[in-house]
């Protein structure tokens, strides 16, 4: 036996390695301590080998890995071709698909255009004078119903209706006659299924977020009516009665109701005269995460600045009091569904199947906060500011974050690159992960998952995983799972080279095995999120490239079996004017590179519970807490016998002390 063990080590010979040289004239000691660290023999002739043995086995693996990059290296990527090219009037600014699979809505210079998917053409075109459409949103509201929130170039934020071939306008949320008290939209989001509008609106150097009930329902009944009249005109031309055709446009839709708005929080100075006033305000629901209440004076303020300036005097740039103009900060909202973190207002039938929380957090803060979606009664007052119902602090400020779609995991990054995982329908961390520490988080993902409500209950959670995108232009995949260490794989290394900086990160619909990344270079891959493999590359027809590569316009169909391009003509012998006029879009079919199955597949998540009173909601809790009675049993035994165990440790410990003791005392008196 062990003549084989050092078979298979390869030990080296004495003469090798001079094991047996006592000449040490020539040896210097630069720390005196080592003199009396230099382990004896055999010991120093083991440790030697041991590190042998670890170098050997370096060498092997960077070998390995040198023949995987290498084999790697001369895989060739399939290069794919768009099968069309989409010619569209007007410049794209950008591109948003119906959760339906009909239709692609484009917006143009000009309005908005719907392709239909059947054959990819312009199937009609809302157009409006001097309005430029740059961001654009669809939510489909029932059977071929969709609402559109659209944001021009001026900042209006409009609300749109597109109905077989009707398009019409129901509000422009900051439309004003005088211009000089015009508020300017940067963010314009529908909720899912479109019960919730929110608006962002910046003025006077303030910005806030205002959240409006959309009354869809009424609408649909009023577009009925309107398409009613539309057949009863139509009759009567059939019998030679000329009418005038009425005008979408001449609709009276119900408007919008404003439910809050929500402005940044801010520490201010203190309002109260000692401690003991301000814990009395506590009695009246006051959240104190937001630094509202507390009894730190303006002196002490300016005292901790000026402290805080002459410590990291160096550190800190020499124009810093001079910048007054600073980024006005931007909020980032989510819509989320019935959980047991929020479960109020669910108490109204209307109210069911409806976001009841709104989770919100502002650039540069380190605190989420939550807002609860009620719809007021008849005779209720609407509290348009309201205090957060629940505050998230973190450690650092806030990056990023994402929503699963049935919005049972939320996703959220801070500045130093630690990434957490909260589960929504609890309300508990999931996981923190360390992902980056050089480089910020720009964008996350959460991945199509088994973890949705009501999964999260206390048998157990399922795997969920989240591709985060840094700065520096890495690519991680955190896969977590609850009371297990989860994990992060690299998908693809930090590039600095020019050019190859990430401009866009999107995943594939209902695919999650694969995403899309656009590079500032115009290099559009298609990779694996299991390993990181660029599965192809999507080339456009020379002499098109991809227009604005650092921003690039793109869209996915619902079904993910086309991705739509937005390219520019390099070599273009037109005028400006007629470059303008028109853009193309090109058509890359995803079919080839995995099944139709697997594509047109839809996964059936597991939906929110549908409770609508409180005693349907106490008897699940109560349901899951008996079923879990076996398991809390099996741990709260395990946690006995560890505790029964270390106490033994401590007594016997205490009891040898104790004998020592008296070894020492009778030492002493003999």
């Amino acid at each position: 036996m062990a003549s084989n063990y050092f078979k298979y080590l390869a030990v080296p010979t004495p003469s090798e390695h001079n094991w047996n040289s006592n000449d040490e004239s020539d040896q210097y000691l630069q720390d005196p301590e080592q003199l009396f660290d230099e382990l004896p023999q055999p010991f120093r002739m083991i440790d030697k080998l041991i590190g042998r043995i670890i170098e050997n086995a370096c060498e092997v693996f960077e070998k390995r890995e040198g023949e995987r990059e290498a084999e790697r290296l001369k895989k060739k990527i399939p290069l794919c071709e768009s099968s069309e090219e989409i010619q569209v009037a007007g410049n794209v600014n950008c591109l948003a698909s119906s959760a339906d699979g009909s239709y692609i809505f484009a917006g143009l210079s000009e309005g908005v255009a719907v392709l239909s998917m059947e054959d990819h053409t312009v199937k009609n075109v809302w157009t409006t004078e001097d309005v430029e459409i740059v961001a654009l949103q669809v939510k489909s509201v029932g059977s071929q119903l969709y609402l559109l929130a659209a944001v021009d170039d001026m900042g209006l934020a409009h609300l749109l209706f597109y109905y077989s071939d009707i398009f019409s306008s129901i509000k422009v949320f900051n439309a004003f006659e005088n211009i000089s008290e015009r508020n300017t939209c940067s963010k314009f989001e529908l909720s899912d299924g479109g019960d919730y509008a929110g608006v962002t609106l910046e003025a006077k150097g303030e910005t806030w977020l205002e959240v409006y009930r959309l009354m869809k329902d009424n609408w649909v009944q009023e577009l009925d009516q309107f398409t009613k009249l539309l057949e009863l005109i139509e009759s009567s031309e059939s019998s030679n009665k000329q009418v005038n055709l009425p005008n979408p446009q001449d609709i009276k839709w119900t408007p919008p109701s404003l439910v809050m708005k929500v402005r940044p929080k801010q520490i201010t100075d203190c309002i109260w005269k000692n401690p003991f006033d301000a814990l009395q305000k506590l009695d009246d629901g006051s959240i104190i995460g937001t630094g509202q209440n507390h009894v730190i004076t303006t002196q002490q303020w300016n005292g901790e600045k000026k402290i805080f300036e002459e410590m990291y005097e160096t550190y800190l740039s020499k124009d810093t009091t001079e910048q007054s103009d600073e980024k006005q900060s931007q909020p980032t909202i989510h819509f989320l569904n019935l959980g047991r973190l929020l479960p109020v207002g669910l108490e109204q039938k209307t109210q069911v199947g409806l976001p009841n929380d709104l989770c919100v957090w502002w650039n540069g803060s380190h605190v989420l906060f939550h807002y609860i979606l009620k719809i007021p009664g008849a005779k209720e007052k609407i509290d348009l500011e309201p205090k957060a119902n629940i505050v998230w602090p973190n450690a650092s400020p806030i990056t990023c974050s994402a929503v699963e779609t049935c919005a049972s995991l939320l996703a959220i990054s801070v500045t130093d690159g630690t990434v957490t995982l909260w589960d929504l329908y609890m309300g508990l961390p999931i996981s923190v992960f360390a992902v980056s520490v050089d480089s910020a988080i720009r964008s996350l993902h959460i991945l199509e998952s088994s973890y949705c409500v009501p999964s999260a209950s206390s048998n157990g959670h399922s795997k969920a995983q989240v591709l985060a995108t840094c700065k520096s232009g890495a690519v991680y995949l955190i896969t977590a799972n609850a009371h297990t260490e989860g994990t992060i794989t690299t998908l693809k290394e930090r590039n600095e080279a020019p050019g190859k900086a990430i401009s866009a990160v999107a995943l594939v619909p209902q695919l999650s095995s694969q995403f899309l990344l656009i590079l500032t270079d115009g290099t559009v891959s298609l990779l694996d999120s299991v390993d990181g493999d660029a599965l192809c590359h999507y080339v456009l027809p020379y002499p098109h490239t991809v227009a604005f590569p650092w921003k690039p316009v793109f869209d996915f169909d619902s079904d993910g079996s086309f991705l739509f391009i937005k390219g520019d003509n390099k070599i273009n012998n037109q005028t400006p004017d007629q470059e303008e006029s028109n853009s193309s879009l090109f058509a890359f079919s995803l079919l080839s590179f995995y099944p139709l199955d697997k594509c047109t597949k839809m996964k059936e998540l597991l939906q929110p519970p549908t409770q609508t009173t409180w005693e349907q909601r106490c008897e699940q809790i109560l349901q899951e807490r008996l079923k879990s009675v076996m398991r809390r049993n099996e741990e709260m035994t395990k946690c006995w016998h560890q505790l029964q165990h270390h106490a033994m440790l401590i007594r016997q410990g205490e009891g040898f002390k104790e004998d020592s003791t008296t070894n020492r005392m009778l030492n002493k008196s003999t």
